[in-house]
């Protein structure tokens, strides 16, 4: 019995002395299993790996009560080797999102926002003229950018409120809300818009008085001018944007009007400020309840119960479920991510756009290898085209997805990085399958469907390059017979008038488009104005009447082969330009 106890209390003494050394040892490690104090060579190393095509990069890996690592790496500006250091400013892009979220859910938690309460209840009567559905979208739909909105033009000046901007930028609604997640800029415009209102405060005095200031950031600007701190605002001067390879920008300079949809600009510090205050639940909300409400997940992937969104914040999968938004612009790109359950948190700010190293790499030192979508789910995979539902999917605008490349050829999921190194699942939905990756959903499409769209525009494009050669071989004679005095043996004033007003016509088209597009580039909103679309439903009538005009003059019977050969092309290239016009929907001037 004595033997017994001596056992038995020996037994509690041991546990007593290495469990809470074995506990201590797990804290003192990453979710990814790296130790805390190791952390800092890691990242030097992967720095070094990567530093030949890198610019300037700062990051930090943080808990609820301090900074485990912080290291700034490179040059704000290579060319005048301006390093970059504590006090240099990057462009949060659209990390600046979350605080219209975190305004949100503070109005939410006053009580004077209901979360799925139609949004039309706080804004404007006439603002919302695209809706196509009777069902409304709520709050938590602009969270989950599940409202239904196409992709829209940003407009890059700043002499407009919100409100004006949302009114005039308005993208059709081509899904009914809730049911197709795609990345929504004008849905996150329309949230600031209604903090606006509800608060009675501009977004930038808003988020200054109850996010910035409450957290001591003093370093962060918001207005696209960033006139709202004039140290930013000079700071930023100093730095230049580069590409992925770390080559100089030409235009680096970001000005967008919806200003809380990407336009904040700080210090690493600061931003460390706002990630730490959200790791810590402090400050920002005043009930525990908020917090909890915050990071629940409001949005799954179909078919799991895999967060998706909670509240704003995408979720992400690596070694452990992160929360947290990524953002780029010309020439920044930033990141912030939090682990909830471990309390561990990382940003990252680089003055090099679209970068993926520091801001996808390399948080899998932190937080362990980003997952993929299960064994099961890669046995369903279809290969075929695919294209993302964030797109300008009908209307006047939908031309546009052709510049930016709209669907991707996908064979198997290991061929493409975002299938390879991200969380995806299959679903059905009218019949077709659906990819939901990451912030926008992506839908199978056939073959004829992909090429179609390139048929259409190629048979538009060639109709213009006869119309071009119609035009100059004209000048060209005309200018050889007045030189040599050569008279035309058979004068046919009606074919030739004709034939240069048909050409003019089909000629008028792309230098319409073009106008249009570089209005886009230069991010005004010209390219949106109802006349350039009245041009296209003129042309439209005028291209179809020169087109058929041949079949009703009693001219065509004296003619030749050869000008009938030519007449038949004339109208062909003519009738090539109409069906652009129809098909791309460039007539509907009443939609923009």
């Amino acid at each position: 019995m004595k033997k017994t106890f001596i056992l038995t209390l020996l037994t509690i003494l041991t546990l007593g002395l290495f469990r809470p050394a074995t506990a201590l040892a797990e804290e003192q490690k990453l979710p990814s299993g790296t130790e805390r104090d190791k952390i800092g060579q890691k990242i030097e190393s992967f720095v070094k790996e990567h530093e030949k095509t890198s610019a300037g990069m700062e990051t930090a890996v943080f808990d609820k009560d301090g900074t485990i690592y912080q290291g700034n790496f490179g040059y704000m500006n290579k060319e005048k080797r301006v390093k970059a250091d504590d006090d240099s400013v990057f462009e949060w892009g659209s990390v600046t999102k979350l605080t219209v979220w975190i305004s949100v859910m503070q109005l939410w938690e006053q009580g004077k926002i209901k979360l799925e309460e139609d949004i039309r209840t706080y804004l404007p009567e006439d603002l919302l003229r695209n809706l196509r559905y009777n069902k409304p979208i709520t709050m938590l739909d602009l969270m989950n950018h599940q409202s239904g909105f196409d992709e829209a033009t940003l407009y890059m000046r700043s002499d407009k409120s919100i409100e004006e901007i949302l009114k005039e930028q308005q993208p059709i609604q081509s899904f009914e809300p809730g049911t197709v997640t795609a990345y929504s800029n004008y849905g996150t415009g329309l949230a600031a818009l209604i903090v606006e209102r509800i608060s009675g405060q501009r977004f930038v005095d808003y988020a200054h008085e109850h996010i910035f200031q409450p957290l001591g950031m003093d370093k962060t600007a918001i207005l696209p001018d960033l006139s709202d701190n004039s140290y930013v605002q000079k700071k930023r001067q100093e730095a230049k944007g580069y590409d992925i390879q770390g080559k100089v920008l030409r235009n680096d300079s970001y000005i967008v009007g919806l200003y809380p949809i990407g336009a904040a600009t700080g210090t690493l510090k600061d931003l460390q400020k706002f990630a730490q205050a959200l790791l810590a639940r402090k400050t920002l909300f005043e009930r525990p309840e908020t917090w909890s409400t915050l990071y629940s997940p409001s949005l799954t992937y179909p078919g799991t119960d895999t967060a998706r969104n909670a509240h704003g914040f995408w979720a992400n999968e690596y070694g452990t479920t992160v929360l947290g938004h990524g953002g780029n612009t010309l020439g920044f790109s930033s990141r912030m991510i939090l682990d909830l359950e471990h309390g561990i948190g990382y940003i990252v700010m680089t003055n090099q756009s679209t970068e993926q190293n520091y801001n996808f790499q390399m948080p899998e030192l932190v937080f362990g290898p980003r997952k993929t979508a299960s064994k099961e789910t890669q046995e369903q995979f279809s290969p075929g085209y695919y294209r993302t539902l964030r797109n300008f999917n009908q209307g006047p605008l939908a031309i546009f997805k052709m510049v930016s490349g709209f669907a991707n050829n996908w064979q198997k999921p290991s061929e493409d990085q975002r299938l390879l190194n991200n969380f995806w699942t299959i679903y059905q939905s009218k019949g077709k399958p659906h990819i939901a990756l990451g912030v926008a959903d992506y839908e199978k499409i056939s073959d004829f469907d992909f090429y179609k769209d390139f048929i259409v525009l190629g048979s538009g494009g060639l109709g213009i390059i006869y119309a071009l050669g119609l035009l100059l071989i004209s000048l060209i004679l005309g200018a050889y017979r007045l030189i040599f005095h050569k008279k035309q043996e058979q004068p046919d004033h009606v074919w030739k008038v004709w034939n240069i007003l048909t050409a003019v016509g089909v000629l008028a088209f792309p230098i319409n488009l073009f106008l249009m597009f570089v209005a886009q580039d230069s991010g005004d909103f010209s390219e949106i104005a109802q006349w350039r679309y009245v041009v296209f439903a003129g042309l439209g009538l005028f291209l179809a009447g020169c087109a058929v005009y041949p079949l009703f003059s009693k001219a065509r019977k004296e003619l030749g082969k050869g000008r009938l050969f030519l007449i038949v092309l004339t109208s062909l290239s003519a009738l090539a330009i109409v069906a652009n016009i129809l098909y791309w929907s460039l007539y509907q001037w009443w939609v923009m």
